[in-house]
C-alpha cells in the first residue's frame, strides 16, 4: 500500500505503491505494459499543468491585492532521480547561517539500496547558495517521509514524519544536527508524546512547538478523522531532558499539511486538511498560537481551501507560502501579512512543468528557495527553484 502522502486524487495513496510494484512486475515480462503505464502517467500529470489555479483562477483569488513578483530560476537536485517518475517531496527544509539543510522525503524512485524502505530517505544534504554546490550530510538516523525541519542557533532539528516499511510506520522522533560540531552527527532528543507526519512545527525563544499532523494507521487506511491530531506540544531546548509538555490545543478541526512559519513569537498555521467521520476536508482557516499566553486565535481566512503547501518568513512580516493542492494544483505564491491580517498574491507563478505539493520552502534574504513537490496522478520532481523576490505590494506603509 502506498502511503507516501495524501494528493490531490484520494485514490491514489490506496493504490500507488500496489500499482507500481504489479507494474515493475509486469514490466520484467513485458517492457511494453511499463511504457504504456509510464505515458499515462505522464498525460495525467501534463493536463494537470495545464489546468493549474494560474490559469483557471477563481474571483475571489484573483481579486487579491498584488504583493509583487519573484524571478524564478529552475535548476534540479543533483542527488535525486529526475521526474515525473522520480522526484522528491516532503522532505525537512531550514536554512541555518544562510546554509540550506535538505533532510529525508519521499522519493519514488528509492535510493541506492535494496532496502523495503528504499522510497523513503535517510538522506541529509547542505546547499550553499554562494557557491551553488551541494555536500552530502551524515544520514539521519533513520528513513523519515513528510517530516519537518526547524533550526535553533546553529543546529538543525528534525522532527517526526514517517518511513514505508510493511505496514508504513509513522515516528515520534526528535533529531538534532549541531553544525559546529566536527565530525557532523545525529543525536536523538526526547520523542514528541505522539508520532505523527505531516504536522506544524516551530521554534519560539528556547520553545520547540509541534501541532496537529496524522498519525498513521493502516488499520482505518491510513488517513481518517481517528488519524488526524489536534495535539499543540513543546519542548524547552534549553532543558530537553524534562520533555514534552502539552498546550491548548489547536481550536476547532484538528489538521495537517498546513504552511507554517513563526513570527513575532507566535505560531502561524494557514490552511491544511483534516478528516471528519464521513469525508477529507480541506481549510481555508488561518490561525496562529500564542505560547506567551498558550491561547489560538483565528486570522483572516484564505479565499479558497488549501492543502499540502508550505512557507518561510520575508522581512519578519510576510509569509510567503509556496504550493499545495485545492480545487486545482497551486502554483501561484501567496503572501499573508501579519501585521494587517490580509492576503495578497506574487504575480509570477511558479515555473510551468512541475507542480509543488509538500514541497520544502526556505527564505535567505530576498532569495527564496523552493524543493521538490508533488503533481498530479503522483508525479513528482526534482526540481530546484530559486527565486529573487522583486517587488512590494502597492499600498505598504511599512
Amino acid at each position: 500500500m502506498n502511503t507516501h502522502c495524501f494528493c490531490q486524487h484520494q485514490w491514489w495513496k490506496w493504490v500507488g505503491v500496489c500499482g507500481l510494484m504489479l507494474s515493475l512486475a509486469g514490466a520484467a515480462e513485458d517492457p511494453r505494459l511499463e511504457a504504456r503505464k509510464r505515458t499515462r502517467e505522464s498525460e495525467v500529470q501534463r493536463a494537470g499543468v495545464s489546468r493549474a489555479l494560474s490559469k483557471e483562477m477563481p474571483a475571489s483569488v484573483k481579486e487579491l491585492p498584488v504583493f509583487g513578483n519573484i524571478e524564478w530560476t529552475l535548476k534540479e537536485l543533483p542527488f535525486v532521480a529526475k521526474g515525473p517518475h522520480g522526484g522528491i517531496s516532503g522532505a525537512g527544509m531550514v536554512a541555518v547561517e544562510e546554509q540550506i539543510y535538505l533532510m529525508g522525503g519521499f522519493i519514488p524512485a528509492g535510493d541506492e539500496t535494496e532496502d523495503v524502505g528504499r522510497r523513503t530517505s535517510r538522506w541529509a544534504h547542505c546547499y550553499d547558495p554562494k557557491t551553488d554546490r551541494w555536500t552530502r550530510l551524515p544520514d539521519l538516523p533513520g528513513r523519515r517521509e513528510y517530516t519537518r525541519a526547524m533550526a535553533f542557533g546553529r543546529s538543525v532539528y528534525l522532527l517526526g514524519g514517517g518511513a514505508q516499511m510493511r505496514p508504513y510506520v509513522p515516528f515520534a522522533d526528535v533529531f538534532r544536527l549541531d553544525s559546529t560540531q566536527t565530525p557532523l552527527q545525529w543525536r536523538p532528543l526526547p520523542p514528541m508524546t505522539v508520532p505523527r507526519t505531516h504536522l506544524s512545527v516551530g521554534v519560539i525563544g528556547s520553545q520547540l512547538i509541534a501541532a496537529g499532523g496524522n498519525k498513521y494507521d493502516l488499520a482505518v487506511k491510513g488517513y481518517s478523522y481517528r488519524t488526524i491530531q489536534n495535539i499543540t506540544e513543546r519542548l524547552d531546548l534549553n532543558q530537553p531532558q524534562t520533555g514534552w509538555q502539552k498546550c491548548a490545543p489547536i481550536p476547532g478541526s484538528p489538521r495537517g499539511w498546513c504552511a507554517t512559519s513563526v513570527v513575532d513569537g507566535k505560531l502561524y498555521l494557514l490552511g491544511g486538511v483534516t478528516w471528519t467521520a464521513t469525508a477529507r476536508e480541506r481549510l481555508s482557516e488561518s490561525l496562529c498560537y500564542d505560547p506567551s499566553r498558550d491561547q489560538w486565535k483565528r486570522l483572516a481566512d484564505f479565499p479558497t481551501p488549501m492543502s499540502g503547501w508550505a512557507s518561510d518568513v520575508f522581512e519578519r512580516r510576510y509569509i510567503i507560502v509556496v504550493g499545495g493542492a485545492g480545487s486545482r494544483w497551486n502554483d501561484v505564491p501567496f503572501v499573508y501579512d501579519t501585521q494587517s491580517d490580509r492576503w495578497m498574491r506574487i504575480a509570477s507563478p511558479l515555473p510551468p512543468g512541475g507542480l509543488f505539493n509538500d514541497p520544502g520552502v526556505c527564505i535567505i534574504g530576498d532569495r527564496i528557495f523552493v524543493v521538490g513537490g508533488e503533481g498530479p496522478g503522483g508525479s513528482h520532481f526534482n526540481y530546484f527553484l530559486t527565486g529573487k523576490i522583486k517587488s512590494h505590494p502597492v499600498g505598504d506603509t511599512r
